[in-house]
């Protein structure tokens, strides 16, 4: 029951964390509304697999087969940061009564979004490698630990989508839409900054 508690409180703390993924779902949410905001938030739970999957069957393993697999994944996921940012610091200011209407941006798009953030974030493989190295264990039974998967990637569900439907709110998107460049440009540096930060350590990682 201890163990229960512990595992679950480390999820929602890392959960909870700012970072990458809490960047990108709140661009969405504040720029293209609730739909966007949720795709996105999907998108994040659903690579949340990717991670728990690999950890799953032994990141030693992977690591035999593919040696710089965790370099390249902080080299690529750094990569894209640094682009998403770029392009939303020089994104189109949108006209706020346009922008609060419905967009018809496809859900695939922003899942995908969602997806490749989370999906190269080194943050999340960190995390959740260590909970199944230190805490779960190859031990415990497959069941438990596909359950512990579930839980950890629904607890990103609910949190990103509890940000973007509180973000999305027509009064709040009004008054982030009225600065809508600053925050472009605010959002588009934080994530070409964890970008930068990645790609120094993906690159040190490898030359070490």
């Amino acid at each position: 029951m201890e163990q229960t508690l512990l595992i679950a409180s480390i999820t929602w703390l890392a959960v909870l964390s700012p970072g990458a993924d809490f960047a990108m779902v709140s661009r969405n949410s504040f720029l293209y509304g609730r739909r966007s905001g949720l795709a996105a938030s999907a998108g994040i739970a659903i690579a949340c697999w990717f991670h728990v999957i690999y950890a799953m069957f032994g990141i030693a393993i992977v690591q035999h087969i593919f040696p710089n697999i965790l370099d390249v994944i902080k080299i690529i996921g750094a990569a894209y940061l640094v682009y998403a940012g770029i392009s939303t610091a020089l994104s189109k200011v949108r006209d706020i009564e346009g922008s609060l209407v419905p967009n018809d941006r496809s859900v695939g798009r922003e899942m995908m979004t969602g997806i490749l953030t989370n999906g190269l974030n080194p943050k999340t493989s960190i995390f959740v490698i260590s909970l199944y190295t230190q805490f779960i264990g190859k031990d415990t039974p497959l069941s438990h630990q596909l359950a512990w998967g579930l839980f950890i990637s629904l607890s990103h569900l609910l949190w990103f989508a509890a940000v973007s439907t509180f973000l999305s709110n027509p009064a709040i998107r009004t008054v982030v839409l009225r600065r809508q460049r600053l925050f472009n440009i605010l959002i588009g540096v934080v994530l070409a900054s964890l970008g930068a930060v990645l790609f120094t350590a993906g690159t040190l990682g490898s030359g070490a």
